[in-house]
């Protein structure tokens, strides 16, 4: 836009430094974006990890309940030790697909 302008040859330094504002400016509103954007990026994977541990705990906690609970419903003394039998309404039990009655 200003190359062809008659200040150019006139008042070249004023010329660019209005340039060079104009780009620095530019600079900066994009170093800003990017690094907000970096930090989103950087940081959200880190808490989707925290969420999904949080969860897999959690999960285990509730499996490990479920099979006490399986073990008083269903467990069988064989040999002096506490034992499942393998059956579908156990298997259904510890699967947690809804309680089951006995």
């Amino acid at each position: 836009m200003h190359w062809f302008s008659p200040r150019w040859n006139e008042d070249w330094l004023a010329l660019l430094a209005d340039i060079l504002s104009g780009a620095m400016g530019i600079s900066i509103a994009l170093t800003i974006t990017v690094e907000l954007v970096g930090n989103m990026v950087l940081l959200i994977p880190q808490r989707i990890r925290e969420l999904k541990a949080q969860g897999r705990k959690e999960e285990r906690k509730a499996q490990i309940a479920r099979r006490k609970e399986a073990y008083r419903r269903f467990g069988v003394e064989v040999d002096g030790g506490l034992v499942l039998p393998v059956t579908p309404e156990v298997e259904r039990f510890l699967e947690g697909d809804g309680p089951t009655e006995e």
